[in-house]
C-alpha cells in the first residue's frame, strides 16, 4: 500500500529558472520518507532513526512550474536482510507526474557504527507497503539523449 503526502510548493523552492529546484525534489523524497518512518515507529524523539540513507535516485519526468500543491507517493519495493529500497513519485492535483525516485536504508546502530539485521517487526510492517518497483530509464539510453 502507498503512502501518500500533500506538500505546498514554497516560494523558496522555486530557482531563477522559474521551476522547482532539481534538489527540492530530494527533499520532497525525505519528507515523504520521514512520515512513513514515523508512521512505523522508526522515528523517535529528537529524530533519531534506526537507519540511514545509502543511496538516492530521483529521475526527472518534467519541471514543476504552476502548481501550489504536490503529491508525494512512497512505497516500499524491496526488502532484504539488512536494507530495503522505498520508491516515489512526485505528481501534481492532476496526476502529472514530475519525477519518480528511489532510496536505499540500511538499518544502523549508531553505537556499534554498523548496519544490522532488518528486525521481524520492521519485516512485516514494511511488507505492508510493498508495491512494485518504479521503472527507470535506461541510463545509457538517457545519454544518447543528451549527447544528440
Amino acid at each position: 500500500m502507498k503512502f501518500s503526502i500533500d506538500l505546498p510548493v514554497q516560494f523558496r523552492d522555486i530557482d531563477v529558472m522559474g521551476h522547482v529546484n532539481n534538489a527540492t525534489y530530494l527533499q520532497y523524497m525525505e519528507t515523504a520518507r520521514v512520515e512513513l518512518a514515523r508512521k512505523l515507529g522508526q522515528v523517535r524523539e529528537g529524530f533519531r532513526a534506526d537507519f540511514i540513507v545509502a543511496s538516492a535516485r530521483c529521475e526527472f519526468k518534467k519541471p514543476i512550474r504552476d502548481e501550489r500543491r504536490i503529491t508525494v507517493s512512497v512505497w516500499v519495493s524491496r526488502i532484504g536482510d539488512r536494507s530495503s529500497d522505498l520508491d516515489y513519485t512526485i505528481h501534481g492535483p492532476k496526476t502529472a507526474e514530475y519525477a519518480i525516485g528511489r532510496t536505499t536504508q540500511v538499518a544502523y546502530d549508531y553505537k556499534t557504527r554498523s548496519a544490522v539485521q532488518v528486525s521481524g517487526k520492521l519485516k512485516r510492517e514494511l511488507a505492508k507497503h510493498v508495491e512494485a518497483p518504479v521503472k527507470f530509464r535506461e541510463t545509457g539510453r538517457a545519454r544518447l539523449l543528451v549527447l544528440r
